[in-house]
């Protein structure tokens, strides 16, 4: 990271300044424990008025990321939360995806509890409303944080095809680290695809207290339902991600109509290079 730190004059100045004091603390530039460099010279170094590097360190300070000490300066409280971004087109393990990003994936919490179905819970799995499912409750920690509160159910007749009480399943869905591999390794059937719905919704009394952050603070529910290679449902799952620390991406594709493609053909019938064809406009 060059310690030659520029910022555009632009609406916004103070987020991107955040944006730019965030870098640094990641990138060891200031560790924690240690004082930030006099206001001026900071101000001075990143390109920006005095004013609105208040407002930046300010904004972290409120954060308990940076911590200020009168008369003596600004400190570095700890390291921000790490960033997990995935494509949502992408099925995956929440464990497998956080230690692919480069981070310690751990479950604080595994628990699974026999309970009735309710309505929502029912219809995703083809069951009857009041249907005897299995819940897997887990905490997931990215570096010791937490980061995923996992809620997965499926048909609790899986149990006892197996001969195994709930007990015994979240031991073992805890050994191997995903309930994909437990689908997959001890029932004997593989989760195939996935329809994932996602929702914005602010923490509760409960989601506050188990993701430490303070209620009504912005999170993402997604909703998955997923099914085997036959098409049925397998495992219905509410993961709840704490937005500053989970981001979703989706990729998406530009699909060309059939009078396009027509135009296209046409074109290179008429003596147009057959490799080549220009860019459609969008």
């Amino acid at each position: 990271m060059s310690d030659n730190w520029s910022i555009a004059p632009r609406p916004g100045l103070a987020s991107q300044a955040v944006a730019v004091l965030l870098a640094g603390i990641q990138h060891k530039r200031w560790r924690v424990g240690e004082r930030l460099p006099a206001e001026p010279v900071l101000a001075a170094d990143m390109g920006i008025s005095r004013p609105t590097l208040r407002e930046a360190i300010r904004q972290l300070v409120a954060t308990g990321l940076l911590e200020a000490r009168h008369g003596v300066g600004t400190f570095v409280a700890r390291v921000p939360a790490p960033h997990i971004d995935r494509g949502i087109e992408e099925l995956y393990s929440s464990y497998d995806v956080i230690k692919e990003s480069g981070y310690k994936a751990s479950t604080s919490q595994c628990s699974a509890t026999l309970q009735r179905a309710s309505a929502e819970v029912a219809q995703e799995l083809g069951l009857k409303p009041g249907s005897s499912v299995c819940e897997v409750w887990r905490m997931r920690l990215a570096d010791r944080e937490p980061v995923i509160i996992c809620q997965d159910y499926f048909d609790a007749r899986i149990l006892t095809t197996l001969g195994v009480d709930s007990d015994v399943a979240a031991r073992e869905i805890l050994s191997l680290g995903s309930i994909y591999r437990w689908f997959s390794e001890r029932v004997g059937k593989t989760v195939d695809q996935a329809l994932a719905k996602i929702e914005p919704i602010v923490a509760g009394r409960e989601e506050s207290r188990v993701l430490r952050v303070r209620a009504g603070t912005p999170l993402l529910r997604l909703r998955q339902t997923h099914f085997g290679t036959d098409g049925n449902a397998l495992l219905y799952a509410i993961n709840t991600h704490r937005s500053d620390m989970v981001r979703f991406h989706v990729v998406r594709r530009r699909t060309v109509l059939r009078d396009e493609q027509a135009s296209i053909r046409l074109t290179r019938t008429r003596g147009g290079d057959a490799g080549k064809s220009s860019a459609p406009r969008v």
